[in-house]
């Protein structure tokens, strides 16, 4: 689980929470219990986190496709869903046919090599790949994540570069998808690319974490520049204005501090702002939203409107993974957390654990 560095400290629960009180949001959430089936009518695939999304574009009848990008996923060896014997993966993917999750289907997908399962985005050079935010422009598919080295315990992982998977065939059953591997400037790798993306005017924007305090960076890159691989073009906001990677003088804009590891970006059309979704802290934590004018913001403080039921269950219990999904219908806002546990890896004991959760988001 690629949790060891998205949580790294606890101090960002009591700096979040005191930035929640001159949020002007008026929101209503609770969880969307009826959506969580999408995840669970699987016979073999059991649990995943990340859980980014985006639209993958109709299928041939024109129903709505959305694309799913999980981490660390479980796989039962059998069809009765018993991980017992199973596999652990380092990412899995999926892809829901239908707008609302409560009555969609969804198919996942991983590789099978002589019969034995692997990670969709296979392990390279001993690294694993973390997948964060994918795009679908004209007639390709662009996910961004992050290299990862194993280390030592439950959080013992170590990033050692973003990159780039580009995929030639998005239309295509995902079985037949051969992703290429690309990579940014090496200026870029001192960033955390993919916590987070959004498509706006032309570019997609790339937020970045960076610290021990997860302090958010901003870049972007042309939808030009990205259909001819040009990534040596991105470009970072600095000194409030954009400069390429090789034009950096020292590090980029800092957004504002104490962030998530993993969020989301899309925008509102009830709102006319920028909504950034996030997990608050560590542990049994609280789902926030930010608001901002524009990518690079000024960002709003994180307003909690959700602590997730799992958050009050006794036991050595963490949620994390907030994110938003703007693509799906059934709220204004529909929002995925993930509950897991400390002590018990994969989830045995609790079935409710360590798979996505769907929440409902109103703006009244």
């Amino acid at each position: 689980m690629q949790v060891g560095r998205l949580f790294t400290f606890v101090l960002v629960v009591l700096i979040a929470a005191a930035g929640c009180t001159d949020s002007e949001l008026s929101v209503q959430a609770e969880p969307w219990p009826q959506a969580n089936q999408l995840f669970r009518n699987h016979p073999q695939w059991v649990g995943g986190d990340g859980a980014y999304s985006c639209d993958l574009g109709p299928d041939a009848s024109g129903r709505r496709r959305t694309l799913w990008l999980f981490g660390d996923s479980s796989v039962a060896r059998t069809a009765d869903r018993d991980l017992h014997g199973g596999w652990f993966l380092r990412n899995s993917i999926g892809v829901q046919t239908g707008a609302d999750p409560s009555t969609a289907l969804m198919q996942f997908y991983w590789r099978n090599t002589d019969g034995q399962p692997g990670s969709f985005f296979a392990e390279r050079d001993g690294l694993m790949f973390w997948p964060g935010p994918c795009l679908r422009a004209a007639d390709r598919l662009y996910v961004v994540g992050g290299r990862l080295r194993a280390g030592s315990g439950q959080f013992g992982f170590a990033a050692e570069r973003p990159v780039l998977f580009v995929v030639d065939n998005p239309d295509a059953d995902p079985s037949t998808w051969q992703p290429r591997e690309l990579y940014f400037a090496d200026r870029v790798v001192d960033e955390w690319l993919g916590t987070a993306g959004v498509l706006h005017d032309s570019h997609w924007y790339l937020y970045g974490e960076v610290g021990f305090g997860h302090d958010y960076v901003l870049s972007r890159i042309s939808l030009d520049n990205l259909a001819t691989e040009q990534l040596q073009l991105t470009e970072f906001w600095q000194d409030q204005t954009w400069r390429q990677a090789d034009a950096l003088q020292g590090p980029p804009d800092i957004l504002f501090k104490w962030g998530a590891p993993e969020s989301s970006v899309h925008w509102q059309p009830e709102l006319g702002q920028f909504v950034m979704a996030q997990s608050e802290g560590f542990g049994a934590t609280t789902l926030a939203l930010r608001t901002a004018p524009r990518p690079q913001g000024p960002w709003s403080p994180p307003q909690t409107i959700l602590r997730p039921p799992e958050s009050s269950v006794a036991g050595q219990n963490f949620v994390y993974a907030g994110k938003a999904h703007s693509s799906l219908t059934g709220a204004d806002l529909v929002l995925t957390y993930v509950p897991s546990q400390f002590d018990d890896i994969p989830v045995r004991s609790r079935p409710w654990a360590y798979s996505p959760h769907f929440v409902r988001v109103w703006f009244r």
